[in-house]
């Protein structure tokens, strides 16, 4: 009897895990990008920036997270600033699922997740833009962050920059063998 039960959990576990890795694989494929969580100490020099910024942004920001994933990043954001308007846009269904989830059962009001391609949206209303997206993401955005912002939002990039913009600030992070930083841009400095 216990045999069957296990072999109804093991089935049960790979007819689930299955259709989600191909589903993550597809839309990794498809988005060019992996969905996976920022470390957790670079989600925080990530979050130091924006604490750094909260003097130079409107009271109530709307803040926009590029390829949300899991959530980590935006979920810290919105205990940061629960005044904020986060919106998460996330491609990968069942990356934007988890994130929605654990932003419902937080209780975390001010989060909007949107499924969807960020490159379709219109960045006018965003005071502060939050990336984790490699280089060839951040050279297609350029331009739409150039003809899209307002003059006084915020970038804050972990890890890759936007291409030939000059930051108003640069953060080390050193974690043992690794060496990373967050940029942090105002469109109208850059």
């Amino acid at each position: 009897m216990i045999d069957l039960i296990i072999t109804i959990i093991f089935g049960l576990v790979v007819f689930i895990s299955i259709p989600i890795l191909f589903s993550l694989e597809y839309y990794a494929r498809k988005s060019k990008v992996i969905a996976a969580p920022s470390v957790p100490w670079m989600r925080a020099a990530v979050i130091d920036a924006l604490r750094d910024e909260l003097p130079n942004i409107p009271e109530n920001p709307v803040i926009f997270e590029l390829g949300a994933g899991w959530g980590t990043l935006a979920i810290a954001a919105a205990k940061l600033c629960p005044s904020a308007q986060i919106i998460c846009f996330e491609m990968s269904p069942i990356p934007h699922f988890f994130a929605k989830l654990r932003a419902q059962l937080g209780g975390h009001k001010n989060m909007t997740f949107v499924r969807g391609d960020f490159f379709k949206e219109d960045f006018a209303r965003a005071d502060v833009v939050m990336t984790y997206l490699i280089m060839p993401h951040m050279a297609q955005l350029k331009p739409k962050f150039e003809s899209e912002l307002k003059p006084s939002a915020i970038v804050i990039c972990n890890t890759f920059p936007v291409p030939d913009w000059t930051p108003i600030k640069t953060k080390l992070v050193q974690k043992a063998i690794y060496e990373l930083k967050v940029f942090v841009f105002r469109r109208s400095d850059v």
